[in-house]
């Protein structure tokens, strides 16, 4: 999916599937920052851990979110050019 968030790939995606990946985009960055949120609770021991192990940094779950939310952007961009 990340491949297909850039240029030429992007072009060649049709709008109902570009809507598809606009949601899927969404909701793996609301995941990914709902995670990192839980995460950095469990590190500073605020959080019980959702695990027998708490969490011990989050900079991956970060980054993740940080990458879906990017491409949610290009998704969002190329969707609005091709509906106008």
């Amino acid at each position: 999916m990340l491949t297909q968030s850039w240029p030429p790939e992007l072009s060649k995606v049709t709008p109902g599937r570009l809507r598809q990946k606009v949601q899927r985009a969404r909701n793996l960055r609301d995941k990914y920052r709902d995670l990192a949120r839980q995460q950095a609770g469990e590190a500073r021991s605020k959080r019980d851990p959702r695990s027998t192990r708490p969490a011990q940094g989050n900079q991956n779950t970060k980054l993740k979110a940080q990458i879906f939310d990017e491409a949610l952007e290009r998704f969002q961009a190329r969707l609005a050019d091709v509906e106008s």
